[in-house]
């Protein structure tokens, strides 16, 4: 059963990933050789380590880029809990459930097993929607929404589609 039930969200992240279904003004910005089209000043690293049930608190992010550029370096670095350090209290993930820091390694791990890793990303739309165009070996580019949220220690990402 459990099997089945893997598979069948293999199957449903596969489609997610191979299309964008925005309603939003989505601009696939072609992904930069330096993995950001925006610099990282003054992002922070995770403030704590975590157990294996919660992640740590939100890393420090003075602007909504910052906080992006700092997430997404983590995620092609495949630095998942320092990622995660990147994430609000209460940040939702793709099927709208709160995101564990265990949920987000899994989900993390099973998208690079599917499409690789991500190589290359770049920034897109306003805040506090953001817009990623993102780059899996696998996959090619494709967009990732982030919904960033303004935390006590800056700006996190409150809920996303895709990593």
């Amino acid at each position: 059963m459990k099997r089945l039930a893997w598979r069948l969200a293999c199957g449903c992240l596969t489609a997610i990933l191979g299309a964008c279904a925005c309603a939003c003004a989505c601009t696939a910005a072609a992904p930069s050789p330096q993995g950001t089209s925006t610099p990282a000043s003054g992002a922070a690293g995770s403030a704590a380590s975590a157990t294996s049930s919660s992640r740590p608190p939100p890393a420090a992010t003075s602007s909504v880029a910052a906080a992006v550029t700092a997430y997404y370096r983590a995620i092609v670095a495949r630095d998942y809990r320092r990622a995660a350090g990147y994430l609000a209290p209460g940040a939702t993930g793709p099927d709208g459930r709160t995101l564990t820091l265990r949920s987000f390694l899994q989900l993390a791990q099973m998208l690079d097993g599917m499409g690789g890793p991500v190589t290359q990303f770049s920034i897109g739309g306003p805040p506090p929607e953001v817009v990623m165009t993102l780059y899996r070996v696998k996959y090619g580019p494709y967009h990732a929404h982030l919904r960033m949220v303004r935390t006590g220690h800056g700006w996190a990402i409150g809920s996303l589609d895709r990593i």
